[in-house]
């Protein structure tokens, strides 16, 4: 039987990750799927992230020029368009890579079935007028749009999107790669990159009675809150991508990972959001098996309050925080049981096999 050849365009080197994956650096959920396409008859075709040409330096050019053009990687999908002939599909696993294919495709142009991933809404601004006719095409062109949340599948129906091209595709973490559940260790934990109001957790910590935790990259903790209140420790890491294999840059997800596990609870403080941080970790939240407190996110499907693991709290609201640091600090057996709950979730639908095997009955669907 033929594969199914996929070309793969995204916006981080995949074959990059692919090996950290092998290395057990990563978790296999970043790669959202494409690790396990063989088991299901696809042939992925990794196109190179940077890519780098004449194309991309057009790019910049049109960068400079402030053009408000949505486009894509352009030197990405050119490689593409070359190797139109050998593919049967493109996927795409993040929403920021095939503009101008799926603009070809809505015009009737270019003949290879496209599905994007989308983790985010797209963004208003003053020049949306400008914008909203190349939104139109970008949704029109693609055959499949997956959104990793239900909020996100509304906002797209809100701008045009045919309910025929969305589909709910809820991510999930790599249980194998977390190891067995081990109990909790003690405090709460707050890491990441992308959206996180780490200031606010810092000063929720200084009047709690609750000891913290805060991995950031150096030049994002300087505020001296972070500095000065004896119950909050900070680790700050360089803001640097490591190279598989190697221990320089930010931290590897072992180390992290590490980290976590020997805390009660893993903080996710974040501003207020009209988009998606924050869901990798969560993932981390569920493969781990820990106990949660999170900005309230309304992209965000997982219902921690519903689903017994955890509690919301408003962006900004200092005294919410401590008030949900300080139940924390006394109800080590309750969280200690949102954290086994939080593991079972992983090993039931929110897991990364699961999530595979609904992405690639949804590409087969396309063909």
């Amino acid at each position: 039987m033929t594969n199914i050849r996929v070309l793969i365009l995204n916006n981080y080197p995949m074959d990059r990750v692919i090996q950290e994956v092998n290395l057990k650096e990563t978790p296999d959920q970043v790669l959202f799927g494409v690790n396990r396409l063989h088991e299901y008859g696809f042939e992925p075709i990794f196109l190179p992230y940077p890519a780098i040409g004449r194309w991309s330096k057009f790019q910049k050019l049109l960068g400079r020029l402030r053009i408000p053009l949505e486009l894509g990687d352009l030197q990405q999908q050119m490689l593409a368009l070359q190797l139109s002939s050998q593919a049967d599909l493109v996927y795409a696993p993040c929403g920021s890579q095939t503009h101008l294919l799926q603009y070809l495709r809505a015009l009737g142009l270019y003949k290879v079935p496209i599905v994007t991933l989308m983790h985010h809404s797209f963004l208003k601004g003053k020049l949306d007028f400008l914008r909203n006719w190349q939104r139109s095409l970008f949704i029109r062109g693609a055959d499949k749009l997956p959104c990793l949340s239900k909020a996100l599948t509304k906002d797209l129906r809100g701008i045009g999107a045919n309910h025929t091209k969305l589909a709910l595709l809820e991510w999930g973490t790599d249980v194998e790669f977390y190891g067995p559940w081990q109990p909790p260790g003690s405090g709460v934990i707050a890491t990441g990159r992308t959206g996180r109001d780490f200031l606010t957790f810092a000063k929720a910590i200084a009047q709690s009675r609750c000891h913290g935790t805060v991995i950031g990259l150096q030049g994002q903790l300087d505020n001296p809150i972070f500095h000065t209140s004896s119950n909050l420790k900070i680790i700050e890491a360089r803001n640097e991508q490591p190279a598989p294999g190697q221990n320089r840059g930010w931290l590897k997800y072992p180390e992290l990972c590490q980290h976590m596990r020997n805390h009660a609870t893993i903080a996710i403080p974040l501003f207020a959001q009209r988009n998606l941080p924050g869901l990798t970790s969560l993932m981390d939240v569920l493969g781990l098996g820990r106990a949660v407190l999170m900005t309230r996110n309304r992209h965000i499907d997982i219902d921690i309050e519903a689903e017994g693991i955890g509690f919301w709290i408003d962006a900004g609201d200092v005294n919410g925080w401590v008030e949900r640091l300080n139940w924390v600090e006394d109800h080590s057996v309750e969280v200690q049981a949102m954290g086994r709950r939080a593991r079972k979730m992983a090993e039931g639908k929110y897991g990364s096999h699961h999530f595979s095997t609904r992405l690639a009955k949804l590409l087969k669907s396309v063909l």
